[in-house]
């Protein structure tokens, strides 16, 4: 999952030309909690003009913020928005990726992307995927522990067995790589979705290429770029037909063996949790042994200090980091240093975990964000090495 992870978010680990953009913000889902959002994106918008303004005349920086300026009067976009949101901007780029846990207000110009809180949100295990599927429809999901949204793909995704590519379905956000958020509230109690009533029985070759094209664009445009386990929600005779002919490395084994349709959001939800952090946790208590058994052969640490020139070799093949900890530091990299800090607050300061994990995904290295009571160590950091 790690390395998928790191696919899906690479463009914004790659050096940029800049100057990059990065904004983030806390937003809610429903009125009248949402009201000051645009308020508040403005604001943080002004913060961004205020910092390019040092640097670069007006004639450079306007047509970097314009997109900004255009979303915060999109009144549609701030009626569905999710629990956070986060832009990132640059000459070549503009990248809005909704978040389903909140984060705090922040704006920043620099000469690469500020990713680490984006970080925080996408390593987290318990995140997950949610294919509901039935021979002549399918709707999808994503979530984790607390909640679960409605993924709108994109127009060329087979959402039905007719599916017509020219069918306007907007709903919800923008997207982060080729599908977006859109939140499951707007979909009321009912039920996921309803299939189209079909009177005659589906001949077998049909629902086969369906499914067949129903994989191949999951892979590509939802599993591929955010490598997130799938689960899916089928009958059992669907689950069997599916899997037969599936590619998808990100789909569990165990699925939910029900008629999607006959679920609210709230029932699918509670079923998916339940079957998705058993599996998390497992992977957890593996890499937390290995950890514990490579601690002692000198391939492990908990150790930044350590840690750090560990990862500048590219020698960290799995980072662990705690979900709620912060250690206030200043990376060197040429001196391979870490420079403690008393307080995040200090001008200098930045979080060191953020930092370290940021730069073992920038080396293809595997980055977990675990719960305080599931980190194996109590400096926030455990690396397990290649060598």
């Amino acid at each position: 999952m790690g390395q998928n992870q790191f696919t899906a978010l690479a463009t914004l680990l790659e050096k940029q030309e800049g100057p990059c953009l990065s904004l983030y913000q806390a937003t809610h889902r429903s009125h009248p909690d949402n009201a000051q959002d645009p308020i508040r994106f403005k604001n943080l918008v002004r913060e961004l003009q205020e910092s390019l303004s040092g640097t670069y005349t007006k004639a450079e920086y306007e047509p970097l913020l314009q997109p900004l300026h255009d979303l915060a009067e999109d009144f549609d976009f701030w009626q569905h928005t999710l629990d956070g949101l986060a832009i990132f901007r640059s000459p070549k780029q503009f990248k809005l990726i909704q978040l389903q846990r909140p984060t705090p207000d922040f704006a920043v110009v620099s000469d690469s992307f500020h990713i680490k809180p984006l970080l925080r949100q996408t390593q987290t295990l318990d995140r997950f995927q949610v294919l509901c599927l039935t021979r002549q429809a399918v709707r999808l999901f994503e979530g984790n522990r607390d909640t679960l949204d409605h993924i709108v793909p994109g127009d060329d995704f087979p959402t039905t067995a007719d599916h017509d590519p020219g069918h306007d379905r907007r709903q919800g956000s923008l997207h982060l790589s080729s599908y977006r958020l859109g939140s499951a509230a707007g979909s009321g109690t009912g039920a996921v979705f309803h299939g189209h009533d079909s009177r005659a029985d589906a001949i077998e070759i049909q629902t086969t290429n369906y499914f067949r094209a129903v994989d191949k664009a999951v892979v590509e445009q939802i599993s591929k770029p955010s490598g997130v386990p799938l689960i899916l929600v089928a009958l059992p005779e669907y689950q069997g037909e599916y899997r037969k002919l599936s590619n998808n490395p990100q789909l569990l084994e165990e699925g939910i063996n029900i008629d999607p349709t006959s679920l609210t959001i709230e029932a699918l939800h509670e079923a998916c949790r339940k079957l998705i952090l058993p599996i998390a946790n497992e992977r957890a208590a593996r890499t937390v042994a290995q950890f514990h058994k490579q601690l002692g052969t000198g391939l492990g640490s908990d150790n930044i200090h350590d840690i750090l020139p560990a990862i500048l070799d590219g020698r960290v093949n799995t980072l662990m980091v705690s979900a709620e900890q912060q250690v206030a530091g200043r990376i060197h990299r040429d001196q391979r240093v870490i420079e403690p800090l008393e307080s995040l607050d200090s001008p200098d300061a930045d979080d060191v975990l953020d930092d370290l994990a940021e730069m073992t995904l920038r080396r293809s290295g595997t980055v977990l964000v675990l719960p305080e009571d599931v980190m194996p160590t109590d400096t926030g950091a455990a690396a397990i090495y290649t060598f």
